[in-house]
């Protein structure tokens, strides 16, 4: 079952200019406008294909066949649409569309089997169900929390979380859910609607469900340096953030002598080089710390910063070495604060476990790869995806593709086009087998 290339390509670009900053890279958080524009590109793909559509409270949306039902399986494929701030192109759309075109392709069987077409796949070969799932705030841009959709679908995050969640504003998660626009001008689809949350509304049901499979960019220079078409994730590395709040003494920048200031950006600067230290030190190096946002008030050239607020992450494929990073800065930053007599108070924002991936996936994928001719090879993936949520759950797997120069969440971002169709056909075969599989 061949996928349409050009449809694919269209979907694709056509999603890249649903953003904030034309121009300069895509920004385009969940529950905004660009969003919700997106959104309904997506919603009026699916009718046309005479899909079913469920989107719940917090907006994570499920799509599938019009054939599917409720005394089978499904097999599930997808991944998010928002970004980060001046993000690229492929980073969650690309899965996506490519399990939407998965979706397209499967339909137009669907009509040729029931028309009669001997070269179609025969319905009563296809054992399972099939669905698009899109999940709602993967990249944390708003409440500086990833996974937030999939979190949700599995239990981890609960009620209370819709009020622990605030974003740069002071805004909860429930109140922007609350606040959302409505689409309701032509009778269509509510795409924005809720004026209550019921957590448990929201989980899914992992009996029903076979197989879960989402298809990205690879965000790192491997594949491309290899000279490799394709990876297979083996492992998703870990994950711990949390909130760093430095507090001293504003002052005056030319009359405070040196010897007496409580210097919070100061302060935050040596914190933040004692973070890559720690990192550096580590002789497997396979650990990675980051400091990517922070703020500074008053942010003036002539005072001294009284607060800066600033995250930091820790990734690696090991849980136990996360958090022993984790705490040796914690500890760290403590000191070097004390040192300084700068106030420092620490909040853990959020976390998710490593996760190996099915064997059963990994091993069927691998031997279809070899069988294609398609050069790959197994990998870890140092960003955490939605799809490490669902593995918990139900068989997972994750497909790559080369990201050109290593690049990722930058204007930059792009993949070759024939590795785009060649991620997106791989896909179709996937799933395609796991439908015919029996269970």
């Amino acid at each position: 079952m061949k996928i349409n290339e050009k449809r694919l390509l269209s979907r694709l670009n056509a999603l890249k200019g649903f953003t904030d900053t034309p121009e300069k890279g895509v920004t385009r958080f969940s529950f905004g406008e660009d969003d919700a524009r997106a959104r309904e590109y997506i919603l009026e793909i699916a009718e046309a294909a005479d899909c079913t559509i469920d989107i719940d409270a917090l907006q994570n949306i499920r799509i599938g066949l019009k054939t599917n039902s409720p005394d089978k399986l499904t097999v599930m494929a997808g991944s998010h649409i928002d970004t980060v701030r001046h993000g690229g192109w492929l980073d969650g759309a690309y899965g996506v569309c490519g399990a939407l075109e998965v979706l397209e392709t499967l339909s137009e069987n669907i009509a040729a089997a029931e028309a009669g077409d001997e070269n179609a796949v025969p319905l009563e070969d296809l054992k399972t169900n099939y669905e698009v799932v899109i999940f709602a705030e993967e990249e944390g841009s708003n409440f500086g929390s990833t996974m937030t959709g999939s979190k949700f679908v599995t239990g981890i995050y609960k009620e209370a979380d819709l009020d622990r969640l605030r974003d740069s504003n002071g805004k909860t998660l429930r109140q922007r859910l609350i606040d959302l626009p409505l689409n309701d001008e032509d009778d269509s689809i509510d795409i924005y609607s809720v004026d209550y949350f019921d957590a448990g509304e929201i989980l899914w049901d992992f009996d029903n469900i076979k197989t879960m499979l989402e298809l990205h960019i690879e965000q790192g220079p491997v594949l491309e340096k290899e000279g490799l078409s394709l990876g297979i994730v083996d492992a998703i590395y870990g994950m711990k953030v949390i909130e760093v709040s430095l507090t001293g003494v504003g002052n005056h920048a030319g009359a405070t002598p040196m010897g007496i200031r409580y210097d919070a950006l100061c302060t935050a600067a040596e914190c933040v080089l004692a973070a890559e230290e720690i990192i550096k030190a580590d002789d497997d190096a396979t650990a990675v710390a980051t400091v990517g946002k922070l703020s500074v008030f008053p942010n003036c050239s002539n005072v001294i910063p009284e607060n800066v607020t600033f995250t930091v992450e820790v990734r690696d494929s090991d849980w136990h070495r996360i958090d022993s990073f984790m705490n040796a800065i914690i500890d760290k930053f403590r000191q070097i604060a004390a040192a300084r007599q700068v106030k420092c108070d620490i909040e853990e924002i959020s976390e998710s476990a490593p996760f190996y991936l099915t064997k059963r996936l990994k091993e069927d994928m691998e031997l279809r790869a070899k069988e294609l001719g398609i050069p790959y090879k197994v990998m870890d993936s140092g960003a955490v995806h939605d799809a490490c949520m669902i593995a918990n759950f139900v068989d997972t797997g994750m497909i790559f593709v080369p990201s050109i120069g290593g690049r990722s969440h930058v204007p930059e971002e792009n993949t070759n086009e024939q590795d785009i169709i060649t991620g997106v056909q791989f896909l179709m075969d996937t799933v395609l087998n796991e439908m015919k599989t029996e269970v």
